[in-house]
């Protein structure tokens, strides 16, 4: 109680962030695993296969509608936060902008169902994934993180998964039903987002402005850098569920998912840690807390790894059963990027943006995935696009972007 006392005020919003962050990536992560038994069971590792294909696709409209205001707009907010008029501004420049790039989203989605062949087989399940792209134009999230005030938007998000997590189970009885996985995904994360909106005006006073188009263009402008660098690594992290689904299959589908969604709890610490980090460094400047986050979690990462070279398989033939454990390989290889990846996140935002070095940082993620299509191509023109192959090109990208910024830290005397 003691120590409690003696921390400062952004000490103390660190640790909350931290804590509420931890809670709502749980929740994330893990929820997915606990229904991940019961859908394969229901749907099958092909037709589970076919949803994970669409989630891979609606993904790419996400990025999409974000346009990178997660990144430019949350150091803004932060910087102006005791600001309440520009705040409100910026949140209602952001949120305009974000529902006419849906409008965008939502005629090229209806045209890519209705022309290509693969998609209109399962036109149903791309228009029930619509609310998805609506969640990603209204969710605040990008305010609460901002401001270090991410406990009502833990609540809801936690509240609305749950919600989902019920009704899977209620719902989705047998394959027919797949269509409900993203519908039921999509209805509890709009509500979600529209109470967030509703305790950001009621309780923090946000006031919605109506944005001038210069205003509009203006935020445009400045996320375009950012939303380059998100499609980037959507191009290194997506890319390889859209090209096994459309060269080796959706059963292998399903396999590159489960090692996908192993990895991802993986990462799910330091990727708390850097989205605690990035506001409160861009205020305070304080790289050395960056640094000594790298050192106190890379040895942990180290030895996590080998404990999921050795027991993975265990783990998925207990998540998915026996006829899912050929997605252990993929793990072993997968695991890697966990390494690179905790080393290159907290070199990118909380360090590299943070501090001004805007350019290298976009700069980083996109020669990433650059090399990431080149590696592809090559795999492609020797015949040799596989489900290994197309694992271990993640892992090169991932590490190529890890030296890229380890180059430029250096280079600034930031390490």
């Amino acid at each position: 109680m003691i120590m409690w006392k003696g921390l400062q005020n952004h000490q103390r919003a660190l640790i909350f962030n931290f804590n509420y962050l931890a809670v709502l990536q749980v929740f994330q992560l893990v929820l997915p695993l606990i229904t991940y038994p019961y859908l394969i069971r229901v749907l099958g590792a092909e037709l589970y296969g076919v949803v994970a294909f669409a989630n891979a696709v609606v993904v790419y409209f996400n990025v999409f509608i974000d346009f990178g205001f997660n990144i430019s707009e949350i150091r803004e907010i932060s910087v102006n936060r005791d600001d309440l008029s520009q705040v409100s501004k910026t949140v209602s420049t952001v949120i305009v902008a974000k529902l006419l790039l849906t409008l965008v989203a939502f005629v090229a989605l209806f045209a890519l169902v209705f022309f290509v062949p693969a998609l209109k087989a399962h036109g149903w399940l791309y228009l029930a994934s619509l609310g998805m792209l609506l969640d990603t134009a209204l969710n605040p999230r990008f305010y609460f993180q901002a401001v270090e005030k991410m406990k009502f938007i833990t609540l809801l998000n936690v509240g609305a998964r749950l919600l989902f997590l019920v009704m899977i189970f209620v719902a989705v009885k047998a394959p027919e039903d797949y269509v409900l996985v993203p519908l039921l995904t999509s209805i509890g994360a709009v509500l979600s987002s529209l109470l967030g909106l509703a305790i950001m005006g009621l309780h923090y006073r946000v006031r919605f402005k109506l944005p001038s188009l210069s205003g509009l263009k203006q935020a445009l402008v400045n996320s375009l850098p950012f939303f380059g660098s998100r499609v980037s690594v959507l191009a290194i992290n997506k890319t390889n569920v859209v090209l096994i689904g459309s060269f080796l299959g959706y059963t292998e589908v399903a396999y590159y998912d489960l090692a996908e969604k192993l990895v991802s709890v993986m990462k799910m610490p330091f990727n708390i840690f850097n989205q605690v980090l990035y506001p409160n460094v861009s205020k305070t400047k304080n790289v050395a807390l960056v640094v000594k986050t790298i050192r106190f979690l890379l040895g942990a990462y180290v030895l996590g790894y080998f404990l999921v070279y050795l027991g993975g398989g265990w783990a998925i033939e207990k998540l998915a059963g026996g006829d899912l454990l050929p997605a252990f390989p993929v793990l072993r290889i997968l695991g890697v990027s966990a390494l690179t990846e905790l080393v290159s996140v907290f070199l990118g935002a909380p360090m590299l943006l943070a501090m001004g070095y805007k350019n290298e940082f976009n700069a980083s993620i996109i020669w990433g995935s650059l090399f990431y299509l080149t590696w592809v191509l090559f795999l492609w023109l020797f015949g040799s696009l596989g489900l290994y192959s197309l694992t271990f090109s993640t892992v090169a990208s991932s590490s190529f972007v890890m030296i890229y910024r380890l180059f430029y830290c250096r280079k600034y005397k930031l390490l």
